[in-house]
């Protein structure tokens, strides 16, 4: 076995198995974190990481040495942006525990200068120059350029920038108050310098020394991807948490798993192509017969894996809280569906028909004293048969045995476990046996009536606890919102705030619709706002006085200039608002005065609403960054 090769190949191998993971892991913080800032930052860092590392595997391959130089020099533009791009996620890192106030110009000043160290490297020799392939079997893929007179320059700028992103990430960890966040802020730090790792040209400053073995290069490469593979696993998993808005196990959950059936799996998938390429060539079977089926298997039973490993995986992720993730779990999967409840009285209704030797037959379920026809089943019964079926036994109906006989039909009404509520009812059409019925037919007659009874009762108070649930999901989450905004401190615990609201402007409804009084202004959530506050200072501390105060000079920056027209299109928002709410006139006599139709009159009124919120954000914004300054 040829070692080198070996080792090469392990190299490559790992090489594209770093670049899917940045690749995933891009994909990944874009579709569930992408309104993050520090995400965000973070997914450029991983672009000039899949970058880097596709145009090594083009060169591994290249075979044409201009080529070969072409992709060395565009290699530059992944390099030179990657400081750039550190001081933006440093930036962004930064604003998570503090207000941040780096320069515009030389955010500007960073990418112009990245541009311009790209644009040199490559029309010019004055960062690199004179495209180097390494000598010999183990080298002859280890291709490089030159330093040139700018290259040192740009060594200590990367430094500088790396350096600098370091420290910060460092005194941002000091300033997280929980011990959750200042854990993951050290994961950060760990892997901080993950894609400098990764991108970094290190042969440009000494080449490769000949008295060296061949072989370390490609161990020291090796041990070197998995580690800066290890390091952005981590850099990520941090990363997934700020700013996310989803509980921490939800997080958590989702990442494992998608770097398990993501990465990991593409991982395995091109060790067991490589391994199945080296058994055909020496066992000289056909190219790929092996090397295919290899891969086909590892992607199956990495998934396999990840299904079987659920319980030891969910053991590991939720240490704390397993019990009740367990329950939630069971809850999820045993909730019966109106499908499942569809299913299951079809089951019951097909032995009922069989036992008593009938062809047709319907259950139906009893809501608000009629039966509803989404959840009753039968065979070869129209829906509109059920209609004028009695619920009772009344004097157009016999009971016999037990049954209502109505018709060609055997009815019998289904109760709940007290026997004091209907639930439902089960018909039989024109059955071959006559009552009464054999005792044995009987008894599993009733039996089977009683699982209808269990699932029809069961249905009925999982629906009360679902309607009892639905009105709190809302707040639900928006404490899980607000968790995810606390879960680090500064700049983020200073968003926690009402603006941050999705309710804000159905807030503001109700304190206009309340302006002179009434329990939707004086229990108002818009009370807590500091503008009120400052307000209500001014007006002998009457919170009242002072919500009424920010509403009005809310409303007052919403008039237009000049004199008051009626019909003016400019001063459509502000007539609206002020004739409704502050004169207190009526809908119509509004949309009369202002030439509107009703309908026109509410969408209008929806619009001038959510302006005199959003001024009224911008107000309560402005008093809480005079505050910071301070």
């Amino acid at each position: 076995m040829n070692w080198l090769e070996l080792l090469i190949g392990a190299n490559n191998v790992l090489s594209v198995g770093i670049g899917a993971t940045a690749f995933a892991l891009q994909l990944y913080l874009f579709f569930y974190n992408r309104q993050s800032r520090v995400a965000r930052s973070f997914g450029g860092l991983l672009i000039c990481v899949v970058y880097v590392y596709l145009t090594d595997l083009l060169m591994g391959n290249a075979q044409n040495p201009h080529l070969t130089e072409s992709l060395l020099r565009w290699q530059w533009l992944g390099i030179a942006f990657t400081p750039t791009l550190y001081l933006e996620f440093t930036r962004a890192i930064r604003r998570v525990v503090q207000q941040d106030h780096f320069p515009l110009w030389l955010r500007i000043g960073s990418y112009v200068l990245s541009g311009v160290i790209t644009l040199l490297a490559v029309t010019t020799d004055l960062v690199v120059h004179n495209g180097t392939v390494g000598q010999g079997a183990a080298l002859r893929r280890a291709a490089f350029l030159q330093p040139g007179p700018l290259f040192y320059s740009f060594v200590l700028l990367f430094v500088l920038a790396l350096a600098w992103g370091l420290q910060q990430t460092l005194a941002a960890r000091s300033r997280c108050y929980t011990h959750a966040a200042r854990r993951r802020m050290t994961y950060l730090s760990i892997g901080f310098i993950a894609p400098a790792l990764g991108v970094f040209p290190y042969l440009l400053i000494m080449g490769w020394p000949a008295v060296l073995p061949d072989a370390m290069l490609w161990i020291m490469l090796i041990l070197g991807n998995i580690a800066v593979g290890v390091m952005l696993a981590l850099m990520s998993y941090a990363v997934a948490f700020i700013g996310a808005l989803t509980p921490d196990r939800v997080v958590k959950h989702r990442l494992v798993r998608f770097l398990l059936r993501g990465p990991v799996a593409a991982l395995l998938a091109l060790i067991a192509f490589g391994f199945g390429r080296t058994i055909e060539r020496a066992l000289g079977v056909g190219q790929y017969t092996l090397a295919l089926l290899a891969t086909a298997a590892a992607i199956i039973l990495v998934q396999l894996g990840v299904e079987l490993g659920k319980p030891l995986l969910d053991l590991a992720l939720y240490r704390e809280g397993r019990a009740e993730i367990a329950r939630a779990q069971e809850l999820s999967q045993s909730v019966l569906t109106t499908a499942d409840l569809r299913q299951f009285l079809e089951n019951i209704l097909a032995a009922l028909c069989e036992l008593v030797q009938s062809n047709a037959g319907f259950i139906a379920a009893l809501e608000d004293g009629a039966l509803q026809r989404e959840i009753w089943c039968g065979f070869n019964i129209v829906a509109e048969e059920i209609a004028g079926f009695p619920l009772t036994e009344g004097a157009a109906a016999q009971s016999q045995d037990g049954f209502i006989l109505w018709n060609d039909y055997w009815l019998v009404p289904i109760y709940d476990r007290n026997g004091a509520e209907m639930l439902g009812l089960a018909g039989i059409l024109k059955p071959r046996l006559t009552l009464p019925l054999h005792p044995e037919r009987r008894e599993f007659f009733d039996q089977l009536l009683l699982q209808a009874q269990v699932a029809l009762d069961d249905r009925r108070l999982q629906q009360a606890v679902f309607s009892a649930l639905t009105p709190i999901l809302g707040e639900l989450g928006e404490i899980q919102r607000r968790q995810g905004l606390l879960r680090y401190g500064g700049a983020s615990a200073r968003d926690f705030t009402l603006t941050a609201s999705e309710d804000l402007p159905q807030w503001v409804h109700d304190a206009l619709a309340h302006y002179w009084g009434g329990p939707r202004l004086t229990e108002n959530p818009l009370l807590n706002l500091k503008v009120v506050q400052r307000a209500a200072a001014v007006h002998d501390g009457s919170p009242i006085k002072g919500l009424r105060a920010v509403l009005t000079e809310a409303l007052e920056q919403l008039r237009p200039d000049g004199e008051r027209k009626l019909t003016a299109p400019e001063w459509l928002l502000y007539n609206i608002l002020e004739l409704k709410f502050i004169r207190g006139q009526k809908v119509r006599e509004v949309a009369m005065r202002l030439a509107l139709s009703e309908s026109d009159y509410y969408r209008k009124q929806r619009i001038a609403i959510e302006n005199l919120t959003q001024i009224i954000v911008e107000m309560e914004t402005h008093l809480r960054d005079g505050d910071t300054a301070l």
